[in-house]
Order: structure tokens, then sequence, then C-alpha cells
């Protein structure tokens, strides 16, 4: 598409706000024509009557494909939108289905949760349901244990970079409690680290080890197709933990041993 065409097509469509499943209405000339939606640093727009969805680079040349397929005849704006897609299921509810549960992802979602129970977010929706890890560059939606509130965030702003921990930006969201006071609360509601699995049920790795004895373990069960003892090694790997934060310095320990290893 020119620059000429990327601005006619601007001037006709419009993108609405977020919706809570990730996706963005659009209206073409006026009437609605589908959706995009942000997975993995791209942009994928959704159209009804398509039987796939299209890749693009930004948000702007998704939409500008709603107009395309509008002029085309290929869909007819205002028209009935299709039904949404029944929400996935995935193997657990700690990661997105959209993730395959390989080493590396039950890795950097272990850490995820870990430096989240740190700076007191919860992966929760605003019913209270867990929101799996998406990967780092994709949105995911926390609850704020400073004030309750659900917001989408990127777990690439808040890990930090270049081993400096703090997250980008600095404030949480907006109206949360004033800046001043977050550090203090968070201190409070994290309270001192536990370093040991306490839980009854679950038995969740603290070590690198043992964490590594059950990565192993977790694949071998992939490979196998054995859905119930992944199910398992899954939750021992990701499931809820005071001792969250522990697993997720063990799994920091694992990762940074792979890359010794490859150097």
């Amino acid at each position: 598409m020119t620059t000429t065409d990327a601005t006619a097509a601007a001037e006709r469509y419009e993108i609405g706000d977020r919706a809570a499943n990730g996706r963005y209405p659009v209206a073409v000339d006026g009437k609605p024509t589908g959706h995009i939606y942000r997975w993995h640093g791209g942009w994928y727009a959704v159209a009804p009557g398509q039987p796939e969805e299209t890749r693009h680079d930004d948000r702007h040349a998704a939409a500008a494909h709603l107009v395309d397929l509008v002029d085309s005849g290929a869909v007819e704006p205002g028209a009935a939108p299709a039904a949404p897609p029944a929400a996935e299921a995935g193997i657990v509810p700690w990661l997105s289905p959209k993730l395959k549960p390989t080493r590396r992802n039950i890795i950097s979602a272990a850490i995820a949760f870990g430096r989240l129970a740190e700076l007191a977010w919860k992966p929760e929706d605003e019913e209270g349901n867990p929101t799996g890890y998406p990967g780092s560059d994709n949105p995911w939606d926390l609850t704020c244990e400073l004030d309750g509130k659900t917001v989408v965030r990127w777990w690439s702003h808040m890990r930090g970079r270049n081993g400096d921990n703090t997250p980008r930006p600095e404030y949480r969201h907006e109206g949360c409690i004033p800046f001043e006071e977050q550090a203090g609360k968070v201190a409070a509601l994290v309270g001192e680290p536990v370093t040991a699995c306490p839980c009854q049920q679950d038995t969740h790795p603290t070590t690198a080890d043992a964490a590594d004895d059950l990565l192993k373990r977790a694949e071998r069960a992939r490979r196998a197709d054995d859905a119930e003892a992944l199910r398992q090694l899954l939750t021992q790997l990701l499931g809820p933990c005071p001792a969250s934060s522990a697993r997720g310095q063990a799994m920091k320990e694992l990762k940074e041993r792979g890359q010794r290893t490859k150097s």
C-alpha cells in the first residue's frame, strides 16, 4: 500500500477501545467491520466471513487491510460480526494456550510469576480468574494488589532490563495510590520472602536442581503426549505458591546455566 493509499484508508477506519479479550473493534466508513489484535510483535486483522486472520506490521496496517476487504467486496461493512471464538483452554491456567509448554516457556513463566509476587501484582482478571503468562511482548491482564484494579501490562516492561529490575515505567497504573506510598505498601503486602514451599497438596521447587528435574520430566510427558502427567508437573512448576519468588530465582539460575553452557 502506498503512502497515499494508507492516508486515504486512515480517513475511513476508526479503531475502538481494547476489549476484555484483548481485541480492538474497527469501524470502516462508520460501520463495524471486524477487529484487530496484537500478538508477538505483529498485528492481526479478523473480518466476519473470512476464514483466516492476516498478520501486519502495526495496528494501522491491520485496520487498513479491513478497508481493502470492504473495497474488494469480500466484507460488507455493518455485517453481523462472526461469533467470538470460544475461550481456548490451556493445559493449565497459568500458561497461555498459545504458548507450548516447552522448557523455555515454563522457565520464563515461572520467573515472571516470581517477580509479580515481589511487586504485588496478581496474574488474575477482574473476576479473579488466573491469566496465563502470554510471553514477554504480549498484553497481560494483571490485578494490582495495592488497589485491586485490573489493568493491561507487558512482562517486557515489568522485568526491567540490563540487570536493573526497576519496572518501566516505575509508576504502576493510572489511578493507583500515590507514587510515594507505593513502595511501603508493596513491602507490607509482600512481607518477608518465603524460601521453602509450604504447600501441602503440591510441592513447588525452590532450588535449581529440583526445578531442573521437574522440567525434564515435563518435557518427557509432553513428548509422550501424557496430558495428565504434564498437567501435574506444570502445576508444580507454575501453580500459585507463597515461595514463588524463590522458585523464580531457581528458574533464573537454570536459565543462566543454559546460557553459560551455550557460550
